[in-house]
């Protein structure tokens, strides 16, 4: 079947993109709230986009009354973040996250974590996350209706779990990361079978 996205509602392409744009890597967000507290949301509009200088870029909306997603606003206002590529055993603490809470009131609240502060990073991490990056705000763009604001940020710092290390320089064993992934729709999923082919010369 063909669709002509110019003549579908918002939430039909909406619904129509993250169903076949699959599967999505999930940044799991922290920043801080301008009373001090944390925030923490999971975003799938997420991807590294240069190595030089680290680069990677989250694109997050509004909220249903119009005002800016907390995270969009605790990064332009404050201009750190730390994203953790969190874990199959994460998942329920991730999706509990995405929920919708009122201003003030901390995501942190609702999950069982642990901190950790770490002198190169700015803000703290989440210690049952396998990886987290510290991150400083490079730029952003609006873009769409919306609008919707496409975060590029500057990673600093790289913190790993040692057991995920393989004996090869910088290199993250990816079944032992067992990274999650968004689908469409409320389905996650976990990292399958693995193919490596030579890239050709």
């Amino acid at each position: 079947m063909h669709f002509d996205l110019m003549s579908l509602e918002k939430q039909q392409v909406y619904r129509l993109l993250t169903h076949t744009i699959v599967p999505r890597p999930v940044a799991w967000i922290l920043t801080e709230n301008e009373d001090g507290s944390l925030n923490m949301a999971p975003f799938s509009y997420f991807n590294v986009i240069a190595s030089d200088p680290a680069l990677v870029m989250i694109s997050v909306g509004q909220k249903r009354d119009g005002t800016k997603k907390d995270t969009w606003r605790n990064i332009e206002e404050r201009q750190f973040c730390t994203i953790h590529i969190a874990n199959t055993e994460l998942m329920p603490q991730v999706n509990e996250t995405a929920r919708g809470l009122a201003e003030g009131d901390s995501e942190l609240n609702q999950i069982e974590h642990e901190l950790v502060a770490e002198e190169s990073f700015t803000l703290p991490r989440l210690k049952s996350a396998p990886v987290a990056m510290s991150c400083k705000l490079h730029d952003i763009h609006l873009v769409g209706n919306g609008p919707q604001a496409v975060i590029y940020l500057s990673v600093k710092h790289i913190f790993v779990k040692d057991t995920l290390l393989t004996d090869a320089p910088f290199t993250v064993d990816a079944h032992k990361l067992d990274p999650i992934s968004r689908l469409g729709g409320e389905d996650y999923a976990s990292l399958g079978e693995i193919t490596t082919l030579k890239r050709p010369t």
